[in-house]
């Protein structure tokens, strides 16, 4: 039997990467009232220097793009935390925005140091006004938990992950959240789910995951022996060698995916 069903976060109970591109599409938008710069061509220069430049920082390169926070992430995170990594990335992070914001107008042909510090402000605003949830996602969660006993399991730094569950209204649809940087260890690694499963009073083989990410959802998921729902709206194939135990476009399949596993 089914008693409890964990979620991942971002992307799939909110956008994450394509609010990210809104906010930097609105941001830029500022840039061309100035000089005159296509938003879209900002943006992703925006996107390219602040990989680059993020997957270069000391505490982040000896991950090799497994870091638990994305270089998008990084531009509008406050970094919290008493940990060493975050101490060291909240010190360098206004460094940070202001480059990657000077290099990107710089490749578009642009030195203006004022707008790059100003975009850098702008883009932290409109990014949180973007903290909103899929339209299926509340109902589906309410729905599910006058069932079953919920949580939620996110990489990320916990100010910025916090944010977001708190702006969009999820915070009271979880008995437990866990997040990366709260517990010291991140998906796909299985003792993140066994802490989320542990504050949920719940077994692994009672439970099941709901993620779109194989490579930490289904793979993290399944090494911590629960069951796993894809949510795989973009219809992609599936990895060699990650099957889940079921699969879904959208959210409001969820439930009749659930009483096929029960």
């Amino acid at each position: 039997m089914i008693r409890a069903v964990l979620f991942d976060l971002d992307d799939t109970l909110m956008p994450d990467e394509a609010a990210a591109n809104e906010a930097l599409v609105a941001t830029a938008g500022l840039a061309k009232q100035w000089h005159n710069i296509p938003p879209g061509d900002l943006k992703d220069s925006v996107r390219r220097v602040a990989r680059r430049i993020w997957n270069a920082h000391p505490v982040v390169a000896p991950y090799k793009g497994n870091f638990d926070v994305s270089s998008w992430s990084a531009l509008s995170a406050r970094f919290e935390g008493a940990d060493d990594e975050m101490r060291q990335l909240r010190e360098w992070a206004p460094n940070y925005r202001l480059e990657v914001w000077s290099e990107a107008l710089a490749e578009n042909g642009i030195a203006d140091p004022l707008l790059a510090d100003t975009l850098s402000c702008v883009y932290m605003a409109e990014r949180r006004a973007r903290y909103q949830p899929y339209p299926d996602a509340l109902p589906l969660l309410r729905d599910l938990a006058r069932t079953f006993r919920l949580g939620l399991v996110t990489n990320g730094p916990c100010d910025l992950q916090c944010d977001k569950v708190e702006q969009a209204g999820l915070k009271d649809c979880f008995a437990a959240v866990v997040i990366s940087r709260e517990v010291g260890v991140m998906k796909p690694e299985p003792r993140i789910f066994t802490i989320a499963l542990a504050r949920l009073g719940a077994a692994a083989s009672d439970s099941v995951f709901v993620g779109d990410t194989p490579k930490t959802d289904i793979v993290g998921a399944h090494a911590a022996g629960m069951k796993v729902v894809w949510l795989n709206r973009d219809n992609c194939p599936q990895e060699s060698g990650i099957v889940p135990d079921a699969e879904i476009r959208e959210l409001p399949e969820l439930r009749p995916a659930l009483e096929r596993l029960r």
